[in-house]
């Protein structure tokens, strides 16, 4: 090692070292004026050290015997510092990822800003347990990839072994869970860079898209107004034959990632201004650094037919080939779950009930008979005991709580069983799950599970086998889109599978298309494809089970059917 490590690393690091590149990009490096990673060393005798002008590597070195650190603590001074040259030099982000707190990994961006890749994950929903993996999308601040379930998505494990740090927002919670599930044994870069948590430590919260336009950072219009959701929709319609909701995907995806490097620029730049160092040999500058949002080239989308299952997509001049035919998916006919149900003894008949809190409100009906959905709505209880005891169903599947949560005898807050709380062990189950439900007891909710339980006890005393059901669960198991992100969409999926809708109104609502899914949930239970949820305290909520385990098998084509 040469006398003074700024000549070890090159001044201001201009040019590579070792693979990192420091001003090059523009990064103001923050890691060299960095003391955390040194054990004895924290916040406040790191900022001690920088109020005393000592802001480098070099300064601490050279003026290690007045700066207040004893002789036994000076070798691991020296010892870490030669640490963190080679680790520079060599182009490794792990010694940093192993000593620096986590909160500040930040430092590392800039000396590694050019073996940094941004990452944002597509899949078929939210849920961790029932999803999958769409396509994985990477930008490295030149150029950007995108790898495709079926069609090379693996790739993405040889491609990540070039970086050493990642950004991603949210990535701790949904991203990366879902990449190593994925893929067990992949390596993530040793640096992790959350976008979420990074921008709350600056008091900047709220979901990617409100903080881009904070900052000015832009999409086009033809991708706005997408998320996870509407994504998840734009990757069923392209499985379908759609190759424009390809490009649109594709074209959302690239903008997720290429933003996340917008965003991470002015994080890094707004955390380097907040350290504090004074002007004297260190970063802080005469002026405050302007922050304003860095323009970056978004590449190009295009797709272009090849086969009627083949479609090429174009990246930055890079031409991927997607097959279609080659990507798995779900897709259970109707006909099937009519055979299973055929075979189980029990007749194809159910009436699906998605019922409003009160009466003032529409409760939307379904009567669902072989292939052929029946849509109706009533309001009183009385009209939709007759609608559903006239169908003389096979099952009634009730989209409401129908029990109370143990130890509860009322949904009255102001009883001594309040003490028991408001949820059901089905409720925290799907949570877990990654399924968005409400607990049965909060306010919103109260009338409606007393309305439930109810009509769900009338029924079984007429002696009718009567189910909980919630669509919404059953809408992301089977991977249709929630009525919320698109109803158009979700009564496609389920006219897909060869029901027959049958409404006397000219515009289908979205409480009957609940109805006619909770009554597809009685179906699965009749099929005996299904998984019970709950206890036998608090009762059980169904949902579909669409697993090998469940009669479930899968085609030659990838496609799971049953059989």
């Amino acid at each position: 090692m040469s006398n003074t490590i700024l000549h070890e690393l090159g001044e201001g690091f201009a040019g590579e070292v070792g693979g990192c590149v420091g001003f090059s990009r523009g990064q103001r490096p923050m890691l060299r004026h960095s003391f955390l990673f040194i054990p004895g060393i924290g916040e406040k005798t790191e900022a001690r050290l920088w109020q005393s002008d000592v802001v480098t590597w070099d300064d601490l070195r050279s003026r290690i015997d007045t700066v207040g650190i004893g002789r036994s603590k000076q070798r691991v001074v020296e010892e870490y510092l030669e640490r963190a040259i080679g680790a520079l030099l060599d182009g490794r982000a792990a010694f940093f990822g192993m000593h620096l707190p986590v909160k500040e990994y930040w430092r590392a961006y800039g000396e590694f800003e050019s073996k940094t890749v941004f990452l944002d994950i597509e899949t078929t929903g939210l849920s961790l347990h029932y999803d999958r993996i769409t396509l994985i999308g990477c930008y490295d601040g030149t150029q950007a990839r995108v790898f495709v379930r079926g069609n090379g998505l693996e790739d993405v494990v040889d491609y990540l072994r070039e970086y050493e740090v990642i950004v991603t927002f949210n990535g701790k919670l949904f991203d990366i869970p879902f990449v190593k599930k994925e893929f067990p044994e992949i390596r993530i870069p040793p640096i992790h860079l959350d976008l979420r948590y990074l921008l709350r430590s600056l008091g900047i919260t709220g979901p990617l898209k409100k903080i881009e336009q904070m900052f000015h950072v832009q999409r086009p219009e033809e991708v706005q107004g997408i998320d996870g959701r509407g994504a998840a929709v734009l990757w069923s319609r392209f499985v379908r034959g759609d190759d424009t909701a390809l490009q649109r995907l594709l074209l959302y995806n690239a903008y997720d990632t290429i933003n996340l490097k917008a965003l991470m620029d002015l994080c890094y730049q707004m955390k380097v201004e907040r350290t504090g160092i004074k002007t004297g040999g260190g970063l802080r500058a005469e002026e405050p650094v302007q922050i304003k949002a860095p323009h970056y080239l978004v590449p190009g989308v295009a797709t272009r037919v090849s086969h009627s299952e083949k479609v090429d997509i174009m990246m930055d001049s890079r031409v991927t080939g997607i097959d279609r035919g080659k990507i798995d998916r779900v897709a259970i006919e109707i006909d099937n779950l009519i055979r299973l149900i055929d075979a189980n003894g029990h007749t194809p008949v159910a009436v699906g009930i998605d019922l409003s809190g009160s009466e003032a409100r529409e409760t939307g009906i379904c009567l669902l008979r072989g292939r052929d959905a029946y849509l109706a709505v009533a309001k009183t209880d009385g009209d939709i005991i007759s609608m559903a005891l006239g169908a003389r169903p096979a099952i009634i599947s009730i989209d409401s709580p129908l029990s109370l949560p143990r130890g509860r005898c009322c949904a009255e807050d102001s009883c001594t069983c309040r003490k028991y709380g408001i949820t059901r062990e089905c409720e925290r189950i799907l949570k877990k799950k990654g399924i968005n439900v409400y607990p049965c007891l909060i306010r919103s909710m109260q009338t409606l599970t007393v309305r439930g339980i109810m009509l769900a006890g009338l029924f079984s005393q007429q002696g009718y086998k009567v189910i909980e059901s919630y669509p919404g669960a059953a809408q992301d198991i089977l991977r249709f889109p929630r009525k919320r992100v698109d109803l158009e969409e979700l009564k496609t999926d389920l006219v897909n599978m060869g029901i027959r809708v049958h409404s006397d109104r000219e515009v289908v609502t979205h409480d009957q298309i609940d109805a006619l899914t909770a009554a597809l949930v009685g179906y699965f239970y009749l099929a005996g494809s299904y998984e019970a949820i709950g206890n036998p305290d608090e009762g059980y909520l169904i949902i579909p089970a669409i697993g090998s385990d469940n009669d479930l098998r899968q085609s030659k084509g990838g496609v799971a059917c049953l059989s």
